[in-house]
């Protein structure tokens, strides 16, 4: 299915389908592609351009796509643990219903991001940019979120015991009520039941 790539090749409306995709050097472009089924298990994206593609029950564990520009995706039911998004932006993109645990958003521009019922369990978001994000239902446990400002942020139907934020970064967050208890530990706060 991926036979005969050549370098600065670009894929117009093409579906593929229960492959792996080769490990290339070339400089590749996908456009208004729908990839199911399809192995990216360990692979270097960096030199692969994707735009306006759609990924549905993907394998992109422990995938490199740093250093990349990505915009107008959709991955739905993909597997992306410890995938490395670092250095990366993100535009227009929604991943669905999908494993991101362990991930590397490290110095990652985020820009109409929809997070929908994903788990990014212990990944690492450091001097990240949000702009208009949203996690839905997310598990965000032991999430590092380190010179990121999460200010406007809303996290009231995700699971963020474990958090790690310093405390100038909070500011703005908006979160429910049993959140603002276990965010209260970061500032070492105790509290008592009263009579």
């Amino acid at each position: 299915m991926f036979d005969n790539i050549l370098d600065d090749e670009t894929f117009y409306n093409k579906d593929y389908s229960n492959d792996k995709f080769p490990d290339t050097k070339y400089y590749l472009s996908f456009r208004n592609c729908t990839f199911t089924n399809i192995d990216f298990s360990n692979s270097n994206l960096e030199r692969i351009d994707f735009m306006s593609c759609k990924f549905n029950y993907c394998d992109f564990r422990n995938a490199n796509l740093s250093n990349n520009g990505i915009k107008d995706l959709t991955f739905n039911n993909c597997n992306l643990l410890g995938i490395d998004f670092s250095s990366s932006t993100l535009i227009d993109s929604t991943i669905n219903n999908s494993n991101l645990d362990y991930g590397n958003f490290t110095l990652v521009k985020f820009n109409n991001i929809k997070f929908n019922n994903c788990s990014l369990k212990s990944s690492n978001f450091d001097e990240v940019k949000f702009k208009k994000i949203e996690f839905n239902n997310c598990n965000l446990q032991e999430v590092e979120f380190l010179n990121t400002s999460l200010n406007k942020i809303n996290l009231t139907t995700c699971n963020i015991k474990g958090i790690k934020v310093s405390l100038n970064n909070l500011r703005g967050v908006i979160v429910n009520m049993n959140q603002a208890l276990d965010l209260s530990l970061l500032l070492g706060i105790k509290i008592e039941e009263s009579d």
